[in-house]
This record gives structure tokens, C-alpha cells and sequence, in this order.
């Protein structure tokens, strides 16, 4: 078994919000304030497995971006949850993760449902596999 040294979260959280800020329109909120516009869009859970040998050090990530929008914005947070797999599609194997490369990204689901307290919520499910160092080909 190799040893991990690092978990690549920081690296990720910092490369999936510069492009959700660089390729959408509505904000991107770390934290939220406390009477910010609907819709808006945050970084919700994410996972990390390793996955990697004793050769490689590899975690399959898990992150949740998460829409929410207020009781009249339904088609606009749909909008925007395509929008937000559209730019993952097109960019997201492209992301710089420091010390890591992306060798596998997969859009793994897009769910919405009623929210009680803004009106919608919507979560768009992205898996990266990253591998440390250079990727031997």
C-alpha cells in the first residue's frame, strides 16, 4: 500500500469554483451571505476515495455543486444546471488541481426537488479521478 501524504480537497474545492465564477452568470458563494440574490450557486459535499497502488497515488473525488433558486425561479435553476454540466463537459477534465492530473471525470447525476426554506434546489453530482504527480502514458 503506498502512503498518502495529501487529500487532494483544498487543490479541487479552489479549481471547481474559479470555473463555476469564470463560466456563469449568477454568484458563486463559499459562504453565503446573509441576504444574498437567488439564484446563486455553492460548492455542497464532497468525497474522497483512494483508489490508487503502490505505485500511484489516485482518489476518486465526489463533489456536489449545488443551485438554489427562490419559488419562481424554477426554469432559471434548471437553466443553470445545464449550463453547469455543459461547462464541466467542455472543461472539467481541464482543471488544475496542484500536484494532481485529472485522468477520469464523469457527471454522475443532476437532481432538483422543492426546497421549503428559498423555494428549489438543484445539485449537479461531478466524479473526478486524480492521480498524483506526472501521469505515466
Amino acid at each position: 500500500m503506498i502512503r498518502i501524504k495529501d487529500i487532494p480537497q483544498v487543490a479541487l474545492r479552489t479549481a471547481l469554483f474559479a470555473l463555476l465564477k469564470d463560466g456563469q452568470t449568477c454568484d458563486v458563494y463559499g459562504d453565503v451571505p446573509e441576504r444574498a440574490a437567488l439564484p446563486y450557486i455553492t460548492l455542497g459535499a464532497m468525497t474522497f476515495r483512494p483508489v490508487g497502488n503502490k505505485t500511484a497515488v489516485i482518489w476518486q473525488a465526489t463533489a456536489g455543486i449545488e443551485v438554489w433558486a427562490d419559488g419562481n425561479q424554477k426554469q432559471e435553476m434548471n437553466d443553470i444546471l445545464n449550463d453547469i454540466c455543459v461547462l464541466f463537459s467542455y472543461y472539467g477534465a481541464d482543471l488544475e488541481i496542484g500536484g494532481y492530473h485529472i485522468i477520469g471525470t464523469e457527471l454522475e447525476s443532476v437532481e432538483t426537488w422543492p426546497e421549503s426554506v428559498t423555494g428549489y434546489h438543484g445539485t449537479v453530482t461531478v466524479i473526478f479521478t486524480l492521480q498524483k504527480g506526472k501521469v505515466q502514458q
